[in-house]
Formats: C-alpha cells, structure tokens, sequence
C-alpha cells in the first residue's frame, strides 16, 4: 500500500511552518467537516485524511519520523491505513477548539437582549440643586415591526427539512457527537428569506428625542435609566435601556459631601472671642448664623436642612459651617497696648494649660 503524502493532503510544502499547517488545517477542516456536508461519503473521506495529517505533522516527534522513515511512528512500523468505520485512533483537535472553529456557522442565532447605550451630560450646580428638564437627541435601533425582529420573512418561512424543526441533531461522530446545533437553521428550527425592510438585520435605525427628568439633588456621577431606550434586541430579543452620566460643575462656595454641604468661614479675632451673628451662603441666598462667644478654628456649626435634596425625598442634608479665626496682623502701638492689656487679663487659663506639657 503506497504511503500518504500527509503535505500534499494539507496543500502545504514540506518545509512549512507549523503555523502554516495549523491555518491549512482550520481551512480544510471548515470545508469538508461531516456535519456542515451530511450524507456526502467523500466529504467524510476527506475529513478523515486532513485530520490524520494534521495530527502527524502537527507533533514534532511524528512529523519528523515521517520526514525520515516516511512513517510517524519511525522505522519498521508499517504505517497504517483508514479504518473503513469512525474516526477512531486519531485526535482530531489539534490543539484546536473545534466547538469554536465551527461556532460561527452552527452556533443558535436566538433572542438576545439589545446593547445600552450610555450619554454623558454636565450640569451647573444650581441645576443640581433645582432639577431640571433636558432634551437629548439619541441616534439608536428599534425592531422591525414586518418581521417582528427576527430578520426573517415570517409569512414564507417553512420547517427545515434538515432537522425537521427541530433545530438540532443527532451527530454521527465521536467527537462531535451528542445533539448538534442545525446548522442549516441556526438552530430555529425553520427556514425563511430575509427581511427585505430591514435586509435580515431584525432592527432599523431611529433618531429619536428623549425628555429626561432630572431630580433635585442629583450628584456627581449619578446614572440616569430610561428603559428600553437602547439599542434594538436581536431576533426579537428586548431593547437595551438608555443611561444619563451626570458631571456637575462644583459651586466655589461649597464643598459637597452626600447630601451634606460645608462652608469655610473665617471670622475676626473679636467675632470669635465675643460672640457674632454672620451672613453665610446657602443655596438658595443667605442665611444668619450665630457664632458663640470664645468659639475655636476648625468648629463646625450646623444649619439644619439647609443641604441638598435628597433624591426622589422631601427632606434636605445639612449646611455645616467650619470656623476659621483669622489672627489680626497689628501695626500700631495702641492696638499692641490694648492686646498686651488683655492677655494680662485672659491670657493666664492658657498659659496653665502650655505648661502642664512639661509638668
């Protein structure tokens, strides 16, 4: 019996690359694999002698007993033939995943969920404390109302009469075997022509205006969903939804935490020692605060409901006011007499309290 010529059944040289066998073999494999060619003997035949030269030239050891003795399993081993029933004694794989190598044209095209799509839009602070309406212009699919979002002419679809409306098989092989994707239907179960509205698509395109609502208090980085406003689902699978990405532009005079707002506010050395009543900002103009007599830098005083809206709430976070005394910058002598007065008189509390760090 005459030995095979395992690089003419690839179509390769001898002197190829590995690589170069491994894409003669997907290439090869693609074309003459049983269950894409049912019921065609020389299909199968073909498939078989692909498959035996690949496993040899794709193992180094093999490929060079072959190149040297002609044989893969080296010298005085009579090199055998096709069995005449499966494909048994053989790795057909490679190495290769041959469930992926053949995904793309028996994998089941079902219902699928459509993509979301997402807008970014920023907002001046005022906006986020009042809420307001927008009007975004989306470019994004809706499903095929002929087809229903399947890419199919419904009305001239029919059984496939290779799974006989199943949408699988039973594989003939091995390796394969188990039910099988049909790949005549992709797994549907029936067959049609595309739909000419959409050219098998299942979704067309759609400029469409949405109005947004956006609610008081909203804050930096929130999402906004608009449901079922993304793009079109594929065969009849539902819509993706829509999301507003909220920036704010922050606001000097504040620094927000939550629904909490702070405020740095300085105050004289004679406000802070004898008591005052000062203006500070709020969102919405100002208000009064008191400030106690002998109160200290880094107190924080609490304006109640004075924050932000809590979203989608009737209440409010808190304004906090945090206290910054400012230290006089003295020039003239009578104002350093007057403060050289009064630490004589005030100062002693202070001075006990220094010392007891070297008691």
């Amino acid at each position: 019996m005459a030995k095979r010529d395992y690089y003419k059944a690839l179509g390769v040289p001898k002197g190829a690359t590995e690589e170069d066998i491994k894409k003669a073999y997907r290439k090869l494999a693609r074309k003459y694999h049983p269950d894409l060619n049912p019921n065609s003997q020389q299909s199968e035949d073909r498939f078989k002698e692909i498959s035996e030269a690949y496993e040899n030239l794709s193992d180094p050891t093999k490929r060079s007993n072959y190149d040297t003795y002609g044989d893969p399993q080296g010298p005085g081993v009579t090199p055998p033939g096709f069995s005449s029933g499966n494909f048994s004694g053989f790795d057909f794989s490679g190495g290769i995943d041959l469930g992926n190598l053949f995904g793309t044209q028996i994998q089941r095209s079902g219902p699928e969920r459509g993509s979301d799509l997402v807008h970014s839009v920023r907002l001046g602070f005022a906006e986020s404390f009042r809420g307001t309406k927008l009007t975004i212009g989306v470019q994004r699919s809706e499903s095929c109302a002929p087809c229903q979002g399947t890419g199919d002419t419904l009305a001239q679809k029919k059984t496939c009469a290779q799974c006989k409306g199943q949408g699988r098989f039973q594989s003939r092989n091995f390796l394969f075997g188990g039910m099988q994707l049909c790949s005549t239907c992709e797994g549907r179960g029936y067959t049609a022509p595309s739909c000419s509205v959409c050219r098998g698509q299942g979704k067309r395109p759609k400029q469409e205006t949405l109005t947004i609502a956006i609610p008081p208090g909203v804050d930096e980085g929130s999402r906004l969903r608009v449901a079922g406003k993304g793009e079109a689902g594929h065969r009849g699978g539902g819509s993706g939804d829509f999301y507003l990405q909220i920036s704010i532009d922050p606001d000097p005079r504040f620094d927000r935490k939550g629904n909490n707002l702070y405020v740095s506010l300085p105050v004289s050395f004679s406000e802070a020692a004898l008591g005052a009543k000062i203006e500070i900002p709020t969102p919405e103009g100002v208000t009064t605060l008191k400030i106690p007599p002998g109160i200290q830098t880094g107190t924080k005083l609490r304006v109640k409901g004075q924050g932000m809206p809590i979203m989608r709430s009737e209440q409010r976070g808190d304004l906090f006011a945090e206290i910054h005394v400012v230290t006089p910058t003295i020039q003239d002598e009578r104002s350093k007499d007057l403060l050289r007065e009064l630490a004589e008189l005030n100062d002693a509390s202070t001075r006990n309290e220094r010392d007891q760090f070297y008691a």
